[in-house]
């Protein structure tokens, strides 16, 4: 059975995409000064090498204030310059920022990194990309392995996920939170909000997750025994990477749609395995979250759905 698809959600007197629904991954990145040399540089590597980069049309930094129109000549310079070594810093710029997007603020094909300073903040750093809903799962796959080669993670989430628009965050999550009702398998990620506590805890589970070794030591989470557990769930799959720990649920990504009866077994056996280590306290989403005080019962709706769309 095809997966549904989900149409963006448009403002109506702006016409800006407020939300949308596409493949993506979002990542957060333990020890800053190495993805600050040389980490974001592979990983915006890993993504131009897909051919949905030549969909890449905007860019923004943290010193811009609007977006400009990307090419060949200005993507190489952004490339070269996402090093701080270009700019001969021994320390990460805190809060800098590069967005690649097809469409600016809500991206169907984008590139987002965060950079942060260790010596300022515990945070991690944020790393999100983002293929269109269409796009070969496995693609997504092979960024997520790509990036856990690259260097130390925090966690990786990635799957059906709803990015939204940072201009319009009230109605975009007032809008998830409808889609979440009836879209168990489909995720969403705060990440400027979940980065101050994603060195404490997982941010979720979707169809691929990782756990890093800077977060699994001080979790002091036994590994070996998760691993076993994986073994014995017939639809969840270890994947090879270099340190730490990379689960699929399931051989292909799924929204998990309630109304055709799809509801994500493979999902829901990544989340019982790993619920304790989620993040304890959930900063409150957007909306109709924020009203409801329900983010807790979404994150964990996998593990007790009834508590969530009953």
């Amino acid at each position: 059975m095809s997966e549904p698809l989900l149409d963006p959600r448009v403002h109506i007197d702006t016409e800006d995409v407020v939300v949308r629904v596409e493949l993506g991954l979002t990542a957060y990145l333990a020890d800053p000064r190495f993805w600050a040399r040389e980490g974001a540089q592979q990983a915006l590597d890993l993504m131009l090498a897909l051919p949905s980069a030549d969909l890449l049309r905007y860019y923004t930094t943290s010193v811009m204030t609007e977006w400009g129109e990307v090419g060949p000549r200005m993507l190489r310079s952004l490339r070269d310059g996402l090093t701080s070594r270009a700019l001969m810093l021994e320390w990460p710029r805190h809060h800098f920022f590069l967005r690649l997007a097809d469409e600016p603020n809500c991206p169907s094909v984008g590139f987002s990194y965060t950079e942060i300073d260790p010596r300022r903040t515990t945070r991690a750093g944020v790393l999100e990309l983002t293929l269109p809903q269409g796009h070969a799962p496995e693609d997504l796959q092979a960024l997520a392995a790509g990036l856990a080669d690259i260097g130390p993670l925090y966690s990786l989430v990635g799957g059906y996920v709803a990015r939204w628009n940072v201009l319009h965050p009230k109605l975009a999550f007032n809008q998830f939170y409808v889609w979440a009702q009836r879209y168990l398998g489909l995720d969403i990620q705060d990440a400027e909000e979940m980065a101050p506590h994603a060195p404490l805890g997982l941010p979720g589970s979707n169809w691929l997750t990782y756990l890093g070794e800077p977060l699994t030591k001080p979790l002091e989470l036994d590994v070996a025994a998760l691993e076993r557990a994986v073994r014995a769930a017939p639809s969840v799959e270890s994947l090879p990477v270099r340190s730490g720990l990379l689960l699929r649920a399931g051989a292909l990504p799924t929204m998990g749609d309630l109304n055709r009866f799809a509801h994500p077994q493979s999902y829901a056996e990544v989340a019982r395995l790993l619920e304790p280590h989620f993040v304890k306290e959930l900063p409150e989403f957007w909306g109709a979250f924020t009203d409801t005080q329900r983010t807790g019962a979404w994150l964990r709706r996998l593990v007790g759905a009834e508590d969530w769309s009953a």
